[in-house]
């Protein structure tokens, strides 16, 4: 007898959709234009020219053995220079810039002489650390390395950023970026902090304390590819697990996200009101769900009905967040036409383009998670029919990473704190900053002026 009932319902159902117009319902995601770090081809001809900051701000890195910053010394020669197989230019920064061999760099880079002027070879310099940004020769590709603990004289470091956006970071310069490993390293030596015009010293010796390291900078100007390559060769010949005290950025308006994302993977649980069909009959057509989240509203129900998300969030590796406090939505809105047998556009200013509201949006950076609340209005369904609901969800701005502020000499725990850099968080805010201009200095419209993260799809049928 039950199976006599099972198959009356299947003839019922078929015969209810037999009838019907057939439709699937897609959601058309466009690919990002990202480039996987497996597959991506780095540059046939790179050119590479490393700065080693050579003032005796840096001398402390090197008085207390094999430090971080000697470690990362050796695995910058041996990732361009012995297993790249580059042709490396080696530079100690100073006034006037100093050339020096391969050999200088791995002989005399992790020594005092090289930073104390003690060694007629090496004579006491300053810090123009923006002097090592040199605009590549035309039709050259070129990575620019520089080695430093971002003490620029005068203490400002707006200089570097300047000279960084005018002769690479730029739309231009569109595959250009710029990556920054950011180290900390045992430190035993004098400080240099320079606040206004005045310039404060004290001694600091960190020891081998995790929470007492001094941080040092590695900024990567080149090609994006090359960038990106470079920083795979670090992690996998990080024998001497340096990465594990380092922070890993790049910067580049195109490398945000590897893939927008959608609600193909819906709750798992939904509230009383509504149904998760496997497609929608109504008004002469049956819509199945394709890629769009298929729902079905009960005729009765008035009260908003609150969908809980959890999902998958693709960004570039070693990219910066978005933000997800600067989400905003596009929304499209289609209803079935039983007359015309077709879905019509509904004109933007409906009430219907806001029927669906999101709001509670997070960021899991730990599992690539996107969490939001979805709140369906029925109200706001004029009658009874199928729509095609679409919203895309953009940003303009990128999320600002909390150890950049710990980092930083104005979350000092004392006067003399050799854990932090004066005027970091300034600068990297400046290429984040930099970063977000690009993106709407590219865009041919108001749309790609922002970052498409999602692109949410819903079929609702509401009976």
């Amino acid at each position: 007898m039950m199976r006599f009932r099972w198959i009356v319902l299947v003839l019922i159902a078929f015969s209810l959709t037999a009838c019907n117009k057939k439709e699937e319902l897609k959601c058309e995601i466009s690919n990002v234009n990202s480039v996987n770090s497996e597959t991506s081809n780095k540059s046939d001809n790179l050119n590479v020219s490393i700065y080693v900051d050579g003032s005796g701000s840096m001398l402390g890195y090197v008085k207390d053995g094999e430090t971080n910053y000697i470690k990362a010394l050796k695995s910058l020669r041996n990732v361009f220079e012995l297993t790249g197989k580059l042709p490396v230019e080696y530079y100690r920064i100073g006034t006037p810039m100093q050339k020096i061999t391969s050999s200088d760099y791995y002989s005399y880079g992790a020594s005092s002489v090289f930073y104390d002027g003690s060694n007629a070879k090496f004579k006491a310099v300053s810090s123009p650390i923006d002097a090592s940004v040199v605009p590549d020769a035309k039709d050259h590709k070129k990575m620019t390395v520089i080695i430093t603990d971002l003490e620029q004289n005068s203490g400002d470091v707006t200089k570097l950023n300047k000279r960084i956006q005018d002769a690479y970071f730029n739309t231009q310069k569109k595959d250009y970026a710029v990556g920054v490993w950011a180290v900390k390293s045992e430190f035993n030596g004098k400080i240099y902090i320079q606040e206004a015009n005045n310039i404060k010293t004290f001694n600091y010796n960190s020891g081998k304390q995790p929470d007492k390291l001094r941080p040092f900078y590695v900024l990567f100007i080149g090609p994006y590819q090359d960038v990106k390559h470079y920083f795979s060769q670090l992690q996998k010949y990080d024998a001497n697990q340096l990465l594990a005290n380092s922070k890993l950025m790049i910067f580049h308006p195109d490398h945000i996200l590897d893939k927008i994302s959608s609600v193909e993977k819906p709750p798992e649980t939904l509230p009383k009101g509504i149904i998760r069909p496997l497609s929608l009959v109504k008004d002469g057509v049956a819509a199945s769900k394709g890629n769009y989240e298929v729902l079905q509203i009960n005729s009765r129900q008035q009260e908003n009905l609150t969908l809980n998300y959890s999902i998958p969030l693709s960004p570039s590796q070693y990219s910066l967040f978005i933000d997800p406090n600067s989400l905003k939505l596009k929304a499209k809105a289609e209803k079935f036409d039983k007359f015309a047998k077709k879905f019509t556009d509904i004109d933007s200013n409906s009430e219907l383009s806001s029927a669906i509201e999101f709001k509670d949006w997070q960021i899991i950076p730990q599992e690539n998670k996107l969490k939001f609340s979805a709140i369906i209005q029925p109200k706001k369904f004029p009658e009874p029919g199928i729509y095609k609901l679409q919203f895309d969800i953009l940003s303009q701005n990128l999320q600002v990473p909390s150890w950049w502020e710990e980092w930083d000499w104005q979350t000092k725990s004392s006067e003399e704190d050799g854990t932090k850099t004066h005027g970091v968080k300034d600068f990297f805010t400046a290429l984040k900053n930099r970063t977000e201009t690009m993106k709407t200095e590219q865009s041919n419209n108001q749309q790609e002026s922002k970052w498409l993260v999602g692109r949410f799809c819903y079929g609702i049928q509401k009976n």
